[in-house]
């Protein structure tokens, strides 16, 4: 618990640190962190690339079939 609370700390002091004597170079690198904000957010947040819905195939019909209704007899 102290250990958790003293880093939490320290990453706040270096947060503000870059925040007020570096500000123009995090500007810099901004476009970077969204880019790379995105391709973590879809890598992880989506589950990995089996994670996507709507692509068919998966057994997301009503009666596991992908495509295909539950009376339709196909």
């Amino acid at each position: 618990m102290l250990i958790r609370g003293g880093l939490t700390v320290l990453i706040i002091i270096a947060v503000i640190y870059l925040l007020t004597n570096h500000w123009l170079h995090l500007l810099d690198a901004l476009p970077y962190v969204f880019v790379v904000g995105m391709m973590a957010m879809h890598l992880f947040g989506h589950g990995g690339h089996g994670g996507h819905g709507g692509h068919g195939g998966h057994g997301d019909g009503p009666d596991g079939t992908a495509g295909r209704s539950a009376g339709n007899g196909n």
